[in-house]
Formats: C-alpha cells, sequence, structure tokens
C-alpha cells in the first residue's frame, strides 16, 4: 500500500505545481477559451489546457515505478504489454486534444481520432473478447464483433468525458469519482496494473481540481477530457478481461454512471427530436440544472453526488451478485429515468403527453375524427348551400370553434391554407402571426395545439415583453411595413 500511497502523493504534488505553470504560459500566449459559444457557461476568458498538467502528472508518477522494486513495481513489469496497449494511444489522443484546444476541430475529427486510437488499442491487444450479460453468462465473441465492441465503447467512453465538460470541474470530478472506483475494485480483485494507473489519476485529478473546482482559472479542454475518458475505457476493459459478469458488465457501467447517462439520454432524445446525434446543443443535463437558476457550485456538487452513489452502487458488484445483477441493474436504470425526467426536456414532456393521449384521449379523438370523416363526406354530396353549411356547422360544435367565416364564390386564388394567431395578452394586442402552408403539401405531422396554445401564449408575451419596454420598436415595425407593401406594389 506504501506503494500506491506514493505513487498518489506524486502525481498530486505535480499536478499542484505543473498546473499554474500551463495556466501562466496559456495566458502569455493567448491560448484561452474565449465565452463566445452559446453552449459556454463562462463570461471570461480562461486558459484550456489543462490536460497538459493531467497527463505530464500521470506520467510523472508512472516512471517513477521504475525508482522501486517491490511486488507492486514487478507485477507492473510483467504487465508492461498491457501498460504501453493503454499510454501509446492515450498519448495519441491526447496530442490530437491539445491540436483541437489549440486549433479546433469538428465532432467528425474527434470521432475519426477516438476510432483510429481505438483500433491501435485493439491491434496492441486490448480488447473485449468475452460479453457478460446477467443471466445468460459469458460469451466469447468472433474477432469483428470484437472489435467493434472495443471500439464502440472505448469512443463512447471517451467522449461522454467530453461531453460533460461544460460546468467548471464537472469532468475533472466525474473522472476523479471514477479513477477511485476503479482503483478500489482493482485492489479487491488483484489487479496492480489498473490500480496503479488508476490511482496516477486519482491524484493527477485531486491536484488539478485546486485549480478547476468554480470558479475555474483553467480548463481541462479536450486534451484533458479525452485523455481522461480514453484512459477510464481502456482499464475497464483490462479489469473486465476474463471477469465474472457483475465485473464485466455493472461495474463499469455505474463507475462512468453520470457521464454515460448524460451522453446515452443525449442522443435518445436527439434521436426522439430528429435533429443531428452529433451536433452540439445546451441542453445537457448540467446544463438543465443551469436552466433551474442552480449556481455551478450547486449543479457540481449535485453530479458529484450521483457520482458517488454511482461508485457505491458499483462495488456492491464486486462480489458477483449471479442472477441478481440484471435485477439490480433494471432497479438503477429505473432510477436514473425517473431522476432525468424531472428535469423537464421537452423530449420526455411529449413522450408523456403521447402516452396520456393514447391511453386517456384515444376513443374520444377517434370519435371526433369519424364526425369529421362524415362531415367531409356530406360536403362532398351537398347540393346547395344550406347543406354546406350543415356540415360545417358539425365541425364547429366538434371543436368549439366561436365562428366561422366562409367566402365562396370569386377571391384568393392562392395555393396556401392559413393559420391566423392573435399575439394577445392581458395587458394588450401585439400584433399577430400568420403561419402559411401549401394545400398540396404533406400531412402536417405536428398537434396544432401546440400552435394555437404553447407558441402563440408565449410569443405573445415575447413580442409584449420586447415592444412593452422598447415602444419605439412598434414605430419600426410599422415603419417596416409600410416599406414591405410599397416594395410589394411596385413589384
Amino acid at each position: 500500500m506504501n506503494t500506491y500511497f506514493a505513487l498518489f502523493i506524486i502525481a498530486t504534488f505535480v499536478a499542484l505545481a505543473l498546473t499554474p505553470l500551463v495556466r501562466r504560459v496559456c495566458e502569455r500566449l493567448g491560448w484561452l477559451d474565449s465565452p463566445g459559444d452559446v453552449r459556454r457557461v463562462h463570461r471570461e476568458a480562461v486558459p484550456r489546457l489543462g490536460g497538459v498538467a493531467v497527463f505530464a502528472s500521470v506520467l510523472v508518477a508512472l516512471l517513477s515505478l521504475a525508482l522501486v522494486n517491490n511486488f507492486v513495481t514487478r507485477s507492473v513489469n510483467a504487465s508492461l504489454t498491457q501498460l504501453f496497449e493503454t499510454l501509446v494511444p492515450a498519448t495519441l489522443i491526447f496530442l490530437f486534444g491539445v491540436y483541437d484546444d489549440l486549433r479546433g476541430t469538428n465532432a467528425l475529427a474527434k470521432f475519426v481520432a477516438l476510432a483510429v486510437c481505438g483500433t491501435i488499442f485493439y491491434a496492441l491487444g486490448g480488447r473485449i473478447e468475452l460479453l457478460s450479460a446477467p443471466i445468460f453468462g459469458s460469451l466469447q465473441l468472433p474477432q469483428a464483433v470484437s472489435f467493434v465492441l472495443t471500439l464502440v465503447w472505448i469512443i463512447g467512453v471517451a467522449n461522454a468525458f467530453n461531453l460533460i465538460d461544460g460546468v467548471d470541474g464537472l469532468a475533472a470530478g466525474a473522472g476523479l469519482f471514477a479513477s477511485l472506483v476503479m482503483l478500489v475494485v482493482a485492489l479487491m480483485l488483484g489487479h496492480p496494473l489498473v490500480a496503479v494507473v488508476a490511482c496516477a489519476l486519482c491524484g493527477a485529478l485531486i491536484g488539478f481540481l485546486r485549480y478547476n473546482f468554480n470558479p475555474a482559472s483553467i480548463f481541462l479542454g479536450d486534451s484533458g477530457a479525452l485523455f481522461i475518458g480514453f484512459v477510464l475505457a481502456t482499464l475497464s476493459v483490462h479489469g473486465a478481461q476474463k471477469a465474472s459478469t457483475a465485473v464485466a458488465v455493472a461495474i463499469p457501467l455505474l463507475a462512468f454512471g453520470v457521464p454515460v447517462v448524460d451522453t446515452g439520454f443525449t442522443l435518445v432524445r436527439r434521436f426522439i427530436g430528429g435533429r443531428p446525434l452529433f451536433e452540439g446543443d445546451r441542453e445537457h443535463i448540467h446544463h438543465m440544472l443551469l436552466a433551474r437558476g442552480w449556481s455551478q457550485r450547486r449543479v457540481v456538487y449535485v453530479l458529484y453526488g450521483a457520482s458517488a452513489l454511482f461508485g457505491l452502487a458499483a462495488l456492491f458488484f464486486v462480489q458477483d451478485a449471479g442472477r441478481a445483477t440484471g435485477l439490480l441493474l433494471f432497479i438503477v436504470g429505473v432510477a436514473v429515468v425517473l431522476a432525468v425526467g424531472r428535469l423537464r426536456y421537452h423530449e420526455v414532456d411529449e413522450i408523456r403527453a403521447s402516452v396520456r393521449r393514447g391511453i386517456g384521449e384515444r376513443r374520444l379523438r377517434t370519435a371526433n375524427n369519424i364526425h369529421v370523416r362524415r362531415a367531409t363526406r356530406a360536403m362532398s354530396e351537398a347540393g346547395n348551400l344550406s347543406e354546406l353549411f350543415d356540415a360545417v356547422r358539425v365541425l364547429l360544435e366538434l371543436g368549439e370553434f366561436v365562428q366561422a367565416r366562409v367566402r365562396i364564390g370569386s377571391g384568393d386564388s392562392g395555393r396556401y391554407w392559413t393559420l391566423h394567431l392573435p399575439l394577445s395578452t392581458e395587458r394588450g394586442s401585439w400584433g399577430y402571426i400568420n403561419l402559411c402552408r401549401g394545400l398540396e403539401a404533406d400531412e402536417l405531422l405536428l398537434d396544432i395545439n401546440y400552435l394555437c396554445r404553447s407558441f402563440q401564449r408565449e410569443m405573445a408575451h415575447a413580442a409584449e415583453r420586447i415592444l412593452h419596454d422598447a415602444p419605439e420598436l412598434v414605430k419600426a415595425s410599422a415603419t417596416a411595413t409600410r416599406d414591405a407593401r410599397a416594395y410589394k406594389a411596385r413589384a
């Protein structure tokens, strides 16, 4: 244990000493993270190469093992191949992260870089060869499946830690809790290689958090977040080789709980919302907590608590629970879904509304739709205006419409239908919006109630808020309207 303690102390003090130097260099050379992006929550430019300090601290601590000769170092020397399997590709992804911090890249480039480094890790011998599933036990994977699964795991975990790096101290703190879990599990199961790397990473992150906690004076950057995620992903692969079902499945998932949950839920909600899966947004878990008015510190404390709970849950699986593993993971999954659902994501609210509509309103909607179809059929058979208006009256009664204005004969020959929404509030009328859509267009695949209620209400209040506080905009708007009409007349 003295070796692990010394390793931890070395990494911690190297990070404490090196981080201010990296910060000073970044400030002098202008390598700063400016708050121009809407996804960023900081308001001043902050140095962003903190990953350099974390990487160097881990490396120095591991190199110090060469000065000691005991059982731990001999065990590590016997596993040097596995150590290089982790450090070589991790160094490459760190260098890519440095380039990204300095020059900037897109999401595709990051995925390609992670895929290349993951492939190197696999080629050097690091791979998921057994798929352990609760109840079903272990299954030897074909080589192609092993490669794909290893790559998906490496890319997913590394990218997960990069995605949560949006609040001071969050990614570093989540990495610290995950490293602690990996360290404890490795010590309990006798994996000295995993233990020494996790111990060095723990020390480096604790030293770095001294400067990264809110208000942060330096950020991890992609160099740090990708390096931390990549190292932890590879350590979990090494620790899970020939391991029990619980160690191979439950412990890695729970150890990386907060990043994995955030990334997984992000992909699901973007898929449901019909948005690009890898396009950044401001709806990660920490963003949603900030939107509630929470301070950055409060958000970080809460997510630290969640990371700690995930870590404690992971330790329960060290002694394989057998068939109970699946049940326990299911219980944890349900708890996570319920907790994330409290954040009021639009996608979650819409799914709930769809379920309510499907269960509570389906019969009534079906009956109303049948009445509309009958009214439509009556219109197709109408021989005079009285019969036509009788059919319209059926529609008015079904939808509780106040009135209908019908113009028969010559009129507008346009091929659009229009939805007119007045922008009225209790304080007055602030204009209107007309939504026009082609008659030949495909069916409108959204609930029109959202337009007539939520959208109309919020737009009316927004117009009131803007125009009431700046009445000169009303005059400018009227002028713009007259100019547009004059242009249309000339055209």
